[in-house]
Parts: structure tokens; C-alpha cells; sequence
């Protein structure tokens, strides 16, 4: 009865995000605790109580970008264009373009802890002033979560490439 209702519960958020979540399906298949592990995850990740919906996908667009996994970049795609952002501003900020200076900032450090594996102190510097710690902190948290999903799914065997056409279906 439990995995049916995991089973359920994940096809609806596969609605919601416009992905497969494969992974998730053979997680719920192999141990429910898991997946409730798993799901706990997201409790880490999704909140967003401190700063504008352009700097919290910001950053999770940049995390997931990071971990080189194309469905998550579509997820996170997905979940930006439902809170409202812009697909040029999507675009932009995926391929480094025109952002304002708190923007360019969050990216910046998001490029700079999930890609690089290192540190920008001129970036967190300008976060903090725009943003305080609380949302320092909620972008670390959001760019970090973002990046580690695509690692899970890349050691279960998920993982997929970059939709090309989807970067062009933005413009």
C-alpha cells in the first residue's frame, strides 16, 4: 500500500516539475525508508522564506547546471518559470549573460562553490548586503541541494545530457 501511494505521489511531482523521475520510482521500489530519506532532502532544499524567487533559482539553476545532469537542469527550469521568472532571465542566467549585480553575485558564488569547488569572498561579500545572512544562507542551502540531486542520480545510473533545444526553446 505505501510504495502505491510513493508511486502515486511521485508521478505527481513528475507532473509538476515536466520530467521523469525514474530514480525516484526505483527508490521507492527498493525501500521505503529510503525514499523517506530521500524526501527529506527536499525539506532541505525547497523552502524558500528569505529572498526574491530571481535569487533562490539563481542559484539552484546554477547548482544544477553545475552537476551536469539535464533533467535536473530541467526541473529546475521548469520550477522557475512556474515562480514567475522570465525565460530570458532563465537564459541569462545559465549562460552568464546580462544579470543585475546581486544576480550576477549569486551566480557568481554558486559557479564558484558547486563548479569550481571554491570560494568568493567579493560575491558573498555583495550577497550579504543585498540579501543578510538568512539569505546567504538559503542560497547555500538552494545552490548545494541543487547540485547534489544530479549526484545521486548519477550514481544510481539516472543521470541524463543537456537538452540542447530546450536552451533554444528560452529565446
Amino acid at each position: 500500500m505505501l510504495r502505491r501511494i510513493a508511486h502515486f505521489m511521485i508521478r505527481r511531482a513528475e507532473k509538476q516539475l515536466n520530467v521523469p523521475l525514474d530514480y525516484t520510482h526505483a527508490i521507492a521500489e527498493a525501500d521505503f525508508g529510503l525514499l523517506s530519506r530521500y524526501n527529506r532532502i527536499f525539506g532541505f532544499v525547497n523552502p524558500n522564506r528569505h529572498l526574491p524567487p530571481e535569487a533562490y533559482h539563481a542559484a539552484r539553476l546554477t547548482g544544477a547546471l553545475a552537476a551536469d545532469c539535464g533533467t535536473c537542469v530541467e526541473a529546475e527550469i521548469n520550477l522557475a518559470l512556474q515562480a514567475g521568472l522570465p525565460k530570458t532571465l532563465i537564459k541569462a542566467i545559465l549562460t552568464k549573460g546580462e544579470l543585475t549585480p546581486e544576480l550576477s553575485a549569486v551566480v557568481a558564488l554558486s559557479q564558484a562553490v558547486t563548479a569550481e569547488r571554491a570560494d568568493d569572498t567579493e560575491a558573498r561579500a555583495q550577497i550579504v548586503k543585498a540579501y543578510g545572512e538568512k539569505g546567504l544562507i538559503e542560497l547555500s542551502y538552494a545552490m548545494n541541494g541543487a547540485a547534489l540531486l544530479p549526484g545521486i542520480k548519477r550514481a544510481m545510473g539516472y543521470a541524463t545530457a543537456c537538452n540542447i533545444g530546450l536552451m533554444r526553446n528560452l529565446d
